[in-house]
């Protein structure tokens, strides 16, 4: 949910509570008011009606057609309490039970207490119920109305520099040459944020050229004195006055310094990977490229009597060649050095998906560590466990979903884009 739906949700819900409770409140007050006016009025009868006696000595008559109510009753010598009530009586004008207000007194007459009830009706409370009804249900939704339209126009031209940072920020890659250049905003907390998005950007890119420079020297510096000693061991074990040993040694010293070396270069090319700075990213025939891959790789399983099972259609995806080259090359070699002898590769390739198979180990992998870096299906294995790490990483940079499946006895690695 955006912010700003957010923000309006809240607040319309927090409006309709005030004009709900604001309405009650008023309803409450208004009655009030209205019920200590019609006490005003009763007392006022009540006057009228003890003049009337004291000066004619006669009970006042109430005519049948007067919503106003009274009338006497007989109490001796008992002497009634005066008290106000609400009450539910008839209507004449209504033809129905309505509201009245009662008031009861007691009155001396004839040598006798009489109880005296004056009744008038609440006519305006119910209609006052329904005009405030009304006119808080209309109020809250031109309310709404008018929210909505000021958060549709107001609030988004107030957000606009935000999500034009936002934009900015998103399309934003490490080593371009152009700094980004954020919109000018009178707002002081977009205009902070700007200021800090620029620091934070220039600080990345500044740490960026520090890492690619020092990926590139420790690419050349660790090279080629690895090369210099594979050489020299080359040249050593060429020698004729070599015993046996000495041979053997020379032979495992070559063998760890050549590890060593692909090690080294996995790890740099992970570097780079993780750089971006592998970010000339084309349009690939990629059926071309995996058929280019087989007949590499053709040689290879015939020696080891691997045989292969490819249908492909025609597809094209947007990546870096280069890493598209090593993706396919550690994806293939996956397939060769953990299958089994007279084993099987399979290749699908479809418009958005590659599936590559192959027979091997009888039990799946780790899947929670496959794709980690060092991780190896056994500790006798002589590969440096970085292949499926690069995998990942690729697919990463490049918007592919790499998944791995296990099924029928057949290890799958399948692409998808």
């Amino acid at each position: 949910m955006k912010l700003l739906t957010r923000y309006s949700l809240i607040n319309l819900l927090v409006m309709v509570v005030i004009f709900w409770v604001s309405g009650v409140i008023l309803y409450l007050f208004t009655k009030a008011i209205l019920i200590r006016e019609m006490d005003a009025d009763l007392n006022g009868i009540e006057e009228n009606v003890k003049i009337y006696v004291n000066r004619f000595n006669a009970l006042p008559q109430s005519y049948p057609l007067d919503e106003e109510r009274i009338k006497f009753v007989e109490k001796g010598q008992q002497k009634t309490e005066r008290r106000f009530e609400l009450v539910q009586l008839y209507s004449n004008r209504e033809k129905k039970m309505h509201n009245f207000r009662k008031l009861d007194f007691p009155l001396w007459f004839n040598n006798q207490w009489y109880n005296v009830t004056l009744a008038k009706p609440l006519e305006g409370m119910r209609h006052l119920s329904s005009a405030l009804v009304t006119i808080s249900v209309i109020t809250i939704l031109i309310i709404i109305l008018i929210s909505v339209v000021l958060n549709g126009i107001v609030l988004r031209r107030l957000w606009k520099p935000f999500y034009e940072s936002m934009n900015i920020m998103r399309n934003f890659k490490l080593g371009m040459v152009k700094a980004p250049v954020f919109p000018k905003t009178k707002v002081e907390e977009f205009s902070f944020m700007n200021e800090s998005l620029l620091l934070a950007t220039e600080k990345a890119e500044q740490d960026y050229m520090l890492l690619k420079e020092f990926t590139e020297n420790a690419s050349h510096e660790i090279q080629t004195p690895l090369s210099i000693i594979r050489s020299k061991l080359d040249m050593m074990m060429q020698e004729k006055e070599l015993s046996r040993r000495q041979s053997e040694l020379a032979k495992s010293a070559y063998s760890a310094v050549k590890k060593l070396s692909r090690l080294n270069q996995s790890l740099l090319l992970l570097a780079k990977i993780e750089n971006q700075q592998f970010n000339n990213t084309h349009k690939i025939d990629l059926k071309e490229k995996v058929q280019d891959k087989i007949v590499q790789f053709q040689e290879l399983w015939e020696g080891h009597k691997i045989s292969v099972t490819s249908m492909l259609q025609k597809s094209v995806i947007i990546i870096s060649p280069e890493l598209l080259d090593i993706l396919l090359n550690n994806l293939f070699s996956n397939a060769s050095n953990h299958n089994i002898a007279s084993g099987h590769v399979y290749i699908k390739l479809e418009q958005k998906q590659l599936i590559i198979s192959n027979t091997g180990s009888s039990s799946p992998l780790d899947e929670k560590r496959l794709f980690r870096r060092f991780y190896k299906e056994s500790a006798n294995s002589n590969h440096n466990g970085l292949g499926l790490s690069i995998v990942k990483q690729i697919s990463r940079v490049s918007a592919i979903n790499t998944i791995y499946q296990f099924e029928d006895n057949r290890h799958s690695f399948i692409l998808n884009w």
